[in-house]
């Protein structure tokens, strides 16, 4: 999956996390799924000091995904030159299928991938 994607989660009020917003990008779906697994095995870790490897089922990465106000994908479709928004339960079943290897690989765009403005300068209007 070479669609670029970013990440947006927000964290509720008074939750116990590293940070209240965070933004994240990434070159591939693929690779912020990635991203998501790894932010739930730092908080087991944190959690769990003591253990050496750490495991967990999807449903336990899902209700970590949950404990969030927010948690948003932002995924860049190339027809349409825009990023399509995706909810919890979608970034859910992206990590089923990222997981168990059953994800459709599809080339990168050629020419076609987006610039990441830094300056944040470009807002978008909802319609």
């Amino acid at each position: 999956m070479g669609n670029h994607t970013i990440l947006l989660l927000q964290a509720h009020p008074g939750q116990s996390n590293d940070f209240n917003f965070n933004f994240s990008d990434f070159p591939s779906e693929s690779e912020a799924m990635d991203h998501i697994a790894g932010l739930y095995e730092v908080r087991l870790a944190k959690e769990n000091p003591n253990a050496g490897q750490v495991q967990y089922r999807a449903e336990d990465l899902f209700r970590f995904i949950d404990t969030y106000k927010e948690f948003v994908a932002l995924v860049y479709d190339s027809n349409a030159y825009t990023y399509q928004p995706r909810d919890k339960d979608w970034i859910k079943d992206r990590l089923i299928a990222h997981f168990s290897g059953q994800q459709t690989e599809q080339p990168p765009a050629v020419n076609q991938a987006p610039r990441y403005n830094s300056n944040n300068n470009q807002r978008r209007r909802r319609h």
